[in-house]
Parts: structure tokens; C-alpha cells; sequence
């Protein structure tokens, strides 16, 4: 079980570069209109210095959400 539990982690613990799929996100309309999704795959581009925003792709869409609402958002590396 500990294998598997490695293998995830919140999408702001994410490397750049670092691919994963998704596996719990937030009920929220925006991250569904971003197409945040159960199941799709993301991949981060940029992690600002300090607190600052995430950039990552999902699909063939930029998305850039804020880093708190990136903890909430489990992947599996």
C-alpha cells in the first residue's frame, strides 16, 4: 500500500516537467471548465517563486491555477 500511496501527490508538490493523471479534484465549475477532470492528464510547465501561481497543460490547454487550490488537486505520478 505504501508503494501506491509514493505515487501520489498534490499537483503543487508536482516537479517541472513532471507528468501525472488526475485522481481527486475539487467540486468546482472552474477547474471543470478548465477541464481539470478525473482521469485527464497534466503536466507542469512553471512553478513560481515562493507562493505564486502554477502553470501547467491539460490536454492541449495552458491552465494556471493558484497554488492553494493546487493542493487540493491529487495526481498519480
Amino acid at each position: 500500500m505504501q508503494a501506491l500511496e509514493a505515487n501520489i501527490a498534490s499537483l503543487n508538490h508536482m516537479s517541472i516537467g513532471e507528468m501525472g493523471t488526475v485522481l481527486s479534484v475539487p467540486d468546482l465549475r472552474l477547474l471543470a471548465s478548465l477541464g481539470i477532470r478525473i482521469g485527464k492528464q497534466i503536466r507542469l510547465i512553471t512553478k513560481s517563486v515562493a507562493s505564486g501561481p502554477l502553470v501547467f497543460t491539460v490536454g492541449d490547454r495552458s491552465v494556471v491555477i493558484d497554488r492553494s487550490l493546487a493542493e487540493l488537486i491529487k495526481i498519480r505520478r
